[in-house]
């Protein structure tokens, strides 16, 4: 992705873990959200060419705030790494304090310009997942469908997981982009990094569809 990748210089600039505690809801900001071990952290990490931007585990769940990564101070450009949900092991007033405070801020944060909802390719349309992008249409927030871990099948298997998914959203009427990808291997991350491009530098990207 070289010099034009404007993840690049990325670094970390907190954690809120209430709405409260977030910047000034200035420029633009694109949210990342998966459940725990969909590979968030990951795929962040790949966007930037910087395995250790965002703090990766082998525990599902270790995300418990919202972490803001600064991509341009100068123009207030930002990723907000949401919690992870749907971890089994989090007690239940947990993962309700985190279920509020995700969607207090998909509902309040006028900088929000879209979000990148992460699943497992193999795993994909939890009844979470969809939870979360019914959520994100009520609010008409621009979405990226991720089918991540995509170097986990074959090709074959890839494609029709593709073609399944985007005849679920069809029927469903989900509006989206669908894109697949392997934080691993790093394929469909270069797409990825172009649209999310495209949301910074368009200021008011429209839904995908």
């Amino acid at each position: 992705m070289g010099s034009k990748n404007i993840f690049f210089n990325s670094f970390f600039l907190m954690s809120g873990f209430s709405y409260k505690d977030l910047p000034e809801d200035k420029g633009i900001e694109i949210a990342i959200c998966g459940r725990s071990n969909s590979g968030k952290s990951s795929i962040l990490n790949s966007l930037s060419s910087n395995k250790k931007l965002a703090k990766t585990s082998k525990t599902p769940g270790r995300t418990q705030s919202i972490n803001i990564f600064t991509l341009n101070p100068d123009k207030n450009h930002r990723i907000a790494d949401l919690p992870g949900y749907g971890f089994a092991k989090v007690s239940k007033k947990t993962q309700k304090e985190w279920g509020k405070l995700i969607g207090l801020y998909l509902e309040k944060r006028e900088s929000l310009k879209g979000i990148v909802i992460i699943m497992d390719i193999r795993h994909p349309f939890t009844e979470l997942d969809l939870n979360l992008i019914y959520l994100c249409q009520e609010y008409d927030i621009p979405t990226i469908l991720l089918l991540n871990k995509s170097d986990k099948i074959s090709k074959s298997q890839i494609g029709s997981r593709i073609k399944e998914s985007i005849k679920f959203m069809k029927q469903k009427g989900i509006k989206g982009e669908m894109l697949a990808a392997s934080a691993k291997s790093g394929d469909g991350i270069e797409d990825l990094n172009t649209i999310l491009e495209n949301w910074f530098l368009t200021r008011a990207p429209s839904i995908l569809g």
